[in-house]
């Protein structure tokens, strides 16, 4: 197709396709003439994913662009899908004093060791997101429990599976990348990760706030609080 096609079946106007082209967020197209390309599907689903992490995500391109760049390294860089998730939450950096990145990287370490023994966990670390983990584990340290542990994590580690093993069972068609796949053959599965990640993120968060807020109305109101199943 055309770019006058890919705009018009994307919904994507021109001229931001021209930009995702000169950015390389869009791969190039198949050279036809002088200043001229055609475009295939894996285009189409190129566009579907940028365009799902602008709208959905709310990521900036220079995010968006971290993502694309995982994608066309394929598996021969690793996962692609832990790549570009590990792309969007990636811990903000911030300045601090030696002594307090001494009990990050303290704290990192437990983290690490912590996910490392559960058993759903396999040996590539960088996917453990151990660095958020830690940092947010800081901030619990500083703000509510001073002397929370690490270990207490495990019950939430348990959920966290359970949760996954539920969204990736509502695929349709099944959660499966293809194997040793790269490029735009992993680009509607990257999608269809990143989008879930973010949306049942949500739900999830939402689920909890009210189910915290029932169990301090009745701990409160002195009514039965029903145990979990």
């Amino acid at each position: 197709m055309r770019l006058a096609e890919l705009s018009q079946r994307s919904g994507v106007p021109r001229s931001t396709i021209k930009f995702y082209l000169r950015e390389k967020i869009l791969p190039p197209g198949t050279p036809q003439a002088r200043n001229q390309a055609t475009y295939e599907p894996r285009h189409l689903e190129r566009l579907a994913l940028v365009t799902a992490l602008r709208e959905v995500a709310g990521l900036s391109l220079e995010v968006i662009a971290r993502v694309t760049a995982e994608l066309d390294r394929g598996w021969d860089g690793g996962d692609p899908v832990g790549e570009a998730l590990l792309a969007i939450y990636r811990p903000p950096r911030r300045r601090r004093t030696d002594e307090e990145q001494a009990a990050l990287d303290a704290l990192r370490g437990e983290v690490r060791d912590f996910l490392h023994a559960l058993d759903w966990t396999t040996d590539d670390e960088r996917h453990y997101f151990a660095g958020e983990l830690a940092e947010t584990l800081l901030q619990v340290r500083r703000w509510l429990f001073p002397d929370y542990p690490v270990s207490a994590l495990g019950p939430l580690a348990q959920v966290a599976w359970r949760l996954s093993e539920v969204e990736f069972a509502n695929v349709p068609g099944g959660a499966r990348v293809p194997v040793r796949a790269r490029g735009d053959d992993v680009a509607e599965p990257t999608r269809r990760a990143i989008v879930g990640t973010v949306l049942f993120e949500r739900v999830f968060a939402a689920l909890r706030r009210c189910a915290n807020s029932m169990r301090s109305i009745r701990l409160a109101g002195g009514l039965p609080v029903p145990p979990a199943p």
